[in-house]
């Protein structure tokens, strides 16, 4: 299966869904966004991610912006808490970048919308969802996931990126 599509309507909840269909294969999580937040009491793509990966054996990668807003934090420590996520912090980060990595499958969203409820239902969004069984050179949508999984990585290494400190 190679199959690229257009988003531009609840493109996160469609990430999650993707990643809580394949919750059971998936070795890796890229969260790359400059904010991340969760709606209090209410099903949104974050909570659906950890629902999908609580207790699961998989690693779960945040690139993220330092918080200054108590709702970023709190995000941010519910992905350390519940999926004992390795966080980095960009002061810098634009980027927004899913990506899912599991045996015989991967897919990404590459976009507008950062990791918060508002992104999902209220702002005007875009994304293009990667999503490929092949992980061969011969494959368009394989090479591509490969390059975004290679960007993803090389985040960790730049100069302005640094790893969050557990208390």
């Amino acid at each position: 299966m190679r199959r690229l599509r257009l988003l531009t309507q609840s493109i996160l909840m469609s990430f999650a869904r993707m990643v809580y269909t394949n919750q059971g294969r998936l070795y890796r999580l890229w969260l790359i966004t400059p904010w991340i937040g969760t709606a209090e009491g209410e099903v949104d793509p974050l909570c659906l991610l950890i629902d999908a990966l609580r207790n699961k054996n998989c690693d779960v990668v945040v690139i993220t912006r330092p918080p200054k807003e108590i709702w970023h934090l709190r995000g941010e420590e519910l992905l350390e808490k519940e999926l004992n996520a390795v966080i980095f912090h960009c002061p810098s980060l634009h980027t927004k970048l899913y990506i899912a990595e599991c045996n015989g499958f991967r897919g990404a969203v590459l976009g507008s919308p950062n990791l918060t409820p508002r992104a999902n239902t209220v702002n005007r969004e875009i994304a293009v969802e990667f999503r490929s069984t092949a992980t061969s050179d011969d494959h368009e949508i394989a090479v591509l996931i490969n390059d975004l999984i290679n960007y993803a990585s090389s985040l960790r290494g730049e100069r302005d990126v640094t790893l969050k400190t557990r208390v």
